[in-house]
């Protein structure tokens, strides 16, 4: 398949092209490939065969990305685990998607072995030290099994709107298809050191990353993002493309290590979930002078990107700058519509759900039929977000039909979290909303309802939400309250209520 074979033409086309060149690692394609063989070949004797899921929960590192390939290399099934979950939702991920192999790295050992005791479907938890990564590579290479293009490729989660994340089931054709598109739309090349700046499991990092290799340029990792970091890859690793999301991008602008003479070398910036304010994409466009800013918008579900909105659009001294409120065309491949309740199409201007259509979208949700058949209807997929297209087909999204919050560039269901605050036994009804943060884009805020003789503080809150979800996902305010939620008329919480009182008293507690 083409993402294997994408590998080993990199070794024959550039075998002394450098691969890897994070820190002090610096490796080229023909020793690459032969380590993500070797990998491959240790998850082969560790019991791993065609079509078994294998979970991964790792940093950043140049060993996490060859071991994502080995997998493939090997013909097994990804299952990249969020680092900053919870122990229960890693627990039920691993359940749920029926995975036969955990594989952690040093950071995340004692994780491992609890889950691993916990897990009857795991055979056990693999250690990918770095003592054990030397084993690993060490061992002879095995040939690639090269999957079929409709075969499954991977199952990668999303927060759940009922309280439970959600495995998107994707095929070794929708990751080619969309590692293509971002090749040619990042214009990555030989000469392109593209930084994984964002966390390699999400799969906008690890798209790109694909499209990278798709084009044997090199890969730079940042294990945790820092701006002292960031600039130190920069300097040393010769870094030409990144993705950065809008509020990691005022951060590196805003440190006291900025190197403009680092900033100066970028060619290319992708940023999405969230738009870029004019006042931020100036001060952009006059810190990268040489680098295109696109654009992109997509989900999960669509195997990233299925719109792009191009350098053209962020130049602000001609007409195109008006375009910054969308987040652009559909990329190649790739049909939009906006329909309404009764899924005919909308006219330019009038709001309704976007759907998608294309070869990257996903097969369907894992062990979920009825989630499935919600959201592909007639070969289309229903994002759930509402939109509208104008008379060019640039899109323009106005509001989460899913009820989700991005923070930092982070997905937050609602829902997922509501359910955690009202499992607490002082809590009589919840409701959680994303409110406008300065730095962070939103922000969660929960407003809570405390049971008749029951008090409740929010440091409590917050333990308990810890012990349940992800850091990333815990109420920044809170509003703790007496009286109850304001309810429409057939029962449903009314959060633009909930919304506009935040907005009236400024914040709640904390």
């Amino acid at each position: 398949m083409l993402l294997t074979s994408a590998i080993r033409r990199a070794a024959s086309i550039r075998p002394d092209g450098l691969a890897i060149v994070s820190g002090e690692q610096r490796r080229d394609w023909r020793e690459t490939a032969r380590r993500v063989a070797a990998l491959a070949a240790c998850l082969r004797e560790q019991g791993v065969r065609p079509g078994d899921h294998v979970a991964t929960l790792a940093l950043n590192a140049p060993k996490y990305y060859e071991l994502l390939l080995a997998a493939w290399w090997a013909g097994a099934v990804l299952v990249p685990l969020n680092t900053r979950l919870s122990q229960a939702e890693m627990g039920y991920i691993l359940r749920h998607a029926g995975v036969s192999a955990l594989v952690v790295d040093e950071h995340f050992a004692a994780a491992g072995a609890q889950l691993g005791d916990e897990i009857d479907s795991l055979s056990g938890c693999l250690a990918l030290d770095d003592a054990a990564y030397a084993r690993w590579i060490a061992q002879p290479p095995m040939e690639a099994a090269d999957p079929k293009p409709d075969e499954l490729a991977g199952i990668f989660y999303t927060g759940g709107t009922t309280g439970q994340p959600k495995g998107v089931a994707l095929t070794h054709l929708n990751f080619a298809f969309a590692a293509l598109n971002m090749q040619r739309d990042l214009v990555h090349d030989t000469q392109t050191v593209y930084l994984h700046a964002p966390p390699l499991f999400h799969l906008a990092d690890f798209g790109i990353g694909l499209g990278v290799t798709l084009a044997a340029g090199a890969h730079s990792f940042m294990d945790r993002f820092s701006p002292a970091l960031f600039y130190e890859r920069l300097r040393q690793d010769g870094v030409t493309h990144l993705q950065l999301a809008p509020t990691m991008l005022a951060m590196v602008l805003d440190a006291p290590e900025r190197d403009d003479a680092a900033l100066a070398r970028i060619r290319s910036i992708a940023y999405g979930s969230a738009p870029i304010s004019q006042a931020l994409l100036r001060r952009a466009l006059d810190a990268f002078p040489q680098a295109r800013i696109q654009q992109f918008y997509g989900m999960t579900e669509s195997c990233g990107a299925c719109t792009m909105l191009p350098p053209s659009c962020h130049q602000l001294d001609d007409g195109q700058a008006g375009k910054l409120d969308s987040v652009g065309q559909a990329t190649t491949g790739f049909e939009l519509r906006v329909v309404d309740a009764d899924a005919k199409a909308c006219p330019p201007g009038t709001p309704g759900e976007i759907q998608i259509r294309g070869p990257a979208v996903m097969r369907g949700y894992w062990n979920a039929p009825r989630e499935t058949q919600k959201a592909l209807r007639d070969g289309w997929l229903c994002s759930g977000d509402a939109g509208y297209l104008d008379e060019a087909g640039y899109l323009y999204v106005v509001d989460r039909l899913k009820d989700m919050i991005i923070s930092g560039g982070e997905n937050i269901y609602c829902a997922e979290v509501e359910n955690a605050i009202a499992r607490h036994p002082a809590v009589s009804a919840c409701a959680v909303i994303g409110v406008p943060d300065a730095f962070w884009g939103e922000k969660v805020h929960a407003v809570v309802v405390v049971r008749e003789g029951c008090t409740l503080a929010d440091t409590e809150l917050d333990a308990h939400c810890r012990a349940l979800v992800g850091g990333y996902k815990v109420p920044r305010s809170y509003d703790i309250r007496e009286t109850g939620l304001p309810l429409s008329a057939v029962g449903k919480v009314q959060k633009n209520v909930l919304r506009q009182e935040y907005l009236q008293n400024k914040g709640g507690s904390r």
